[in-house]
């Protein structure tokens, strides 16, 4: 009977340790994997941070008017005259469309049919 009990008690010994095993191998993987996302996240918070330096480069206000000037001439640049220039009261209006124009109502924000967007009426049924 003490054999039996002993040899019990030596299976269920095996299987938590092969339980243990495999969990503790399970938890390594997932912490390496987790490592790497952490590296991957840090390259990409540096990429980011890179291109928000070389877009502050390259649209900094003087390397832009540099730039002008020296392609000013290939672009056909030129300063603009004080009598190109308008007040707000010269600007036109807002366009004006006739009652029940679709555009208008669309612009508007009055649709002109209400069951153009195919809506189930199931009055009828």
């Amino acid at each position: 009977m003490m054999r039996l009990v002993n040899l019990v008690l030596v299976a269920l010994v095996i299987a938590a340790a092969t339980w243990t095993y495999s969990i503790k191998h399970e938890s390594e993987q997932r912490l390496a994997e987790i490592r790497r996302l952490e590296r991957q996240i840090a390259l990409e918070r540096q990429t980011i941070d890179l291109l928000k330096a070389d877009w502050a480069h390259l649209s900094h206000p003087q390397r832009l008017q540099l730039l002008a000037e020296r392609y000013a001439a290939d672009l056909g640049l030129e300063t603009p005259d004080a009598n190109q220039f308008i007040a707000v009261e010269e600007l036109p209006g807002p366009p004006q469309f006739d009652p029940g124009d679709a555009v208008g109502d669309i612009i508007a924000g009055e649709p002109s049919d209400p069951l153009t967007t195919g809506s189930i009426d199931g009055g009828g049924q």
